[in-house]
C-alpha cells in the first residue's frame, strides 16, 4: 500500500475501520466513528476497539 492510500475494511452502525498506508512503507489501521479516532500499529487491537464500538451502539451502553 502506498503513502496516502487507505482501504475501507470494515463499516457497520458508521463506525469504519481503515488500513491507511504511511511513509517508509508502513501500514497502520484507523477506528472512525462514536468517538475519537484512533490508530493502531496491530490488526487485532484495531479489531477489537471496532467491535467494542459497535457492540456499544447494538446492544447499549
Amino acid at each position: 500500500m502506498k503513502f496516502g492510500e487507505s482501504e475501507l475494511l470494515k463499516e457497520k452502525n458508521d463506525i469504519r475501520l481503515l488500513k491507511i498506508g504511511c511513509k517508509n512503507d508502513r501500514e497502520v489501521y484507523c477506528v472512525l466513528g462514536n468517538g475519537p479516532t484512533r490508530h493502531f500499529e496491530d490488526y487485532d487491537d484495531a479489531l477489537e476497539e471496532y467491535n467494542l464500538r459497535w457492540m456499544k451502539i447494538e446492544f447499549g451502553e
